[in-house]
């Protein structure tokens, strides 16, 4: 799969939330669907940040993405935005695996 074959990822935020951590998960979703989702028809991204110093993991990424009818669902929370994107990352790789393997 290569980037133009991907749908335009939407997104949806709440907090503070920069450019450099959409284009930080636009990444990351693309090396996860990289050759391991041939027909993904759309991909939705959250990106939350919860101004709250007491909560341990107050920054979370979600992504949903439409995979030949099917959707694949994965989400991770961080301490940081970048730490929930790059588990994200890693979690939905996962699941494009076990989709890739039947």
């Amino acid at each position: 799969m290569t980037d133009h074959d991907l749908p335009d990822i939407s997104f949806l935020t709440s907090g503070e939330v920069s450019d450099a951590d959409r284009d930080a998960a636009r990444a990351a979703v693309r090396s996860a669907l990289d050759g391991g989702a041939d027909d993904v028809t759309s991909v939705r991204v959250t990106l939350s940040v919860v101004p709250d110093a007491d909560l341990p993991c107050p920054a979370l990424a979600q992504a949903i993405v439409g995979v030949d009818g099917a959707r694949l669902r994965a989400q991770a929370a961080g301490r940081t935005l970048p730490e929930a994107i790059d588990l994200l990352r890693d979690r939905l790789h996962v699941r494009t695996a076990y989709l890739r393997a039947g």
